[in-house]
Formats: structure tokens, sequence, C-alpha cells
């Protein structure tokens, strides 16, 4: 399978005072599905290209599995069916960032196969290359956004699901972000990202209602909890099905920290 080349990185783009910005007319280049849910062929899809689907809303792409110990799960495609013949579970790890400023949170919103667009924080899948969970999330959000995190507290809460119609498990550390410095910009080497936002608290259910439940309650719980990496949870999911309007998807168990 040839790796399709990333789309080109549109210029930086001066945040208004509304704090959101768009892309403008991106097409994205890769029919894989983005965060948190994986591609229909991943045993197909090489390390250097895969890697670069970063996951963000529960749903990571396509890639061989990250580094051990460190390992979650992935699904098979967010809108198609899992691989056939693929009887190995697959793990994957990835993070996302909780960026704040004046009360709001910022969000991106996805283009997905299909014509599926749904919103979620920044973050992505952990090279095995990446030094630490952190330095692979900084590098994830600076090439979405454009913003360099400096300072980290974390994680606030984990979330872990399992897929066993779809073959994969996902493990996912949640982080926020202290400090930051840049200008917000539209940047994602594979062009799903095609919008940054810095949503007001209470207007981000609605942004991230059609986002998988797995992302969404935990997220929707921090946003009005907003407790700390002392206090910090851990969520796990059930996932069944292998279609992403047909899933079913059952919390197990929460714990606080």
């Amino acid at each position: 399978m040839t790796p399709t080349p990333p789309a080109p990185s549109p210029a930086p783009i001066n945040v208004p005072s509304s704090f959101a910005v768009a892309a403008g007319p991106v097409v994205p280049t890769s029919t894989i599905p983005y965060p948190m849910m994986p591609p229909n062929m991943p045993a197909t899809t090489t390390e250097k290209n895969a890697n670069r689907y970063a996951v963000r809303d529960g749903r990571p792409a396509g890639r061989s599995p990250p580094r051990a110990p460190l390992s979650p799960g992935t699904p098979a495609s967010y809108g198609g069916v899992a691989p056939i013949g693929c009887s190995a579970m697959r793990e994957w790890l990835v993070a996302s960032a909780l960026v704040e400023v004046d009360g709001a949170l910022l969000l991106v919103r996805n283009e997905r196969r299909g014509g599926f667009s749904d919103w979620s924080t920044p973050g992505g899948v952990i090279d095995a290359d990446d030094r630490s969970v952190l330095t692979g999330l900084s590098r994830e959000v600076e090439e979405e956004t454009g913003l360099r995190v400096t300072d980290w507290e974390g994680p606030v809460y984990e979330v872990r699901a399992v897929a066993q119609d779809m073959g994969w498990r996902l493990h996912a550390e949640v982080y926020r972000a202290l400090a930051f410095e840049g200008e917000l910009r539209v940047a994602d080497p594979d062009g799903i990202v095609v919008e940054a936002v810095f949503v007001e608290h209470p207007a981000c259910a609605d942004r991230l209602a059609d986002g998988a439940r797995w992302v969404r309650e935990p997220l929707s719980e921090w946003i009005a909890e907003r407790w700390g990496p002392d206090a910090a949870r851990g969520y796990t999911y059930d996932v069944r099905g292998t279609r992403r309007g047909d899933l079913a998807v059952h919390r197990t168990s929460v714990a606080a920290g």
C-alpha cells in the first residue's frame, strides 16, 4: 500500500478575539478515520505514515503497536467492519491535552471518511520513538494547533476501552496544560483537523455530542467537576459492534484516585 502524501500545511493564522480559527478549504488526504478509532487496513499501513494519525476523540488510527508496557487499544474502523482474519487484539497508547484560556477549552474539529465530523481535544498516538508520553503529546499538540506547551500536570484521568468485536484495546492518558505559547493555527499534517476553537465550558457539550462516548463522557465530567492529578480518575468501557452507528458502549467502571 502506498502511503498517501500529507496535505500541505496552511500558513499561520492570527487568532481573532473569538479564539476560533479554521483551516479554510482543507481536503483530507487520508481515508483512515482519525482519533481513537483505526483504519480499514491497519495491517498494511506503514509505521512512518500510520503514526501520523493522531488520536484525540477516542479513536486511534492504524499503525504498528506502540512501545510496551504502556500499550492501549485501537478499533478497526469507526465506519466499517474489522479486518478479516485479524485475531490478535491490537494495543494503543494515546494522550490528549486540556488546553484552556479565559474559561474556554481548546477543541478541534476532525473531518472523517464518509463525511463525518466530530470535535475533541488535541492529542494523538504516542510513537515508539517518543521519549515519554508528554514528549509525544507536546509534539501532537504543536503539529495540530501550533501551540507549544511548556508545562504540564497529570494525568488528570485515564481511559481504557476494549472493543472485542473490532480487535482493539485503547489506553488514553489526559493531561492539563499549565503554560503554553505560540499562535493558534490549523496545520495538521494529515489534513484531518480543519478547525481549532477555544470553546467556553458551558458550550462544550454541544460540540462533543457526536464524539465517542469514552471520549465525551470523561471529558464532560472533568469540565463540570475540574479535579486535579491528586484526585485522578480511571474510566473503563466495553465497546460492542463494528460500525459507527451501531456501536453499543457500556461504561464498566470509574475509579477516583
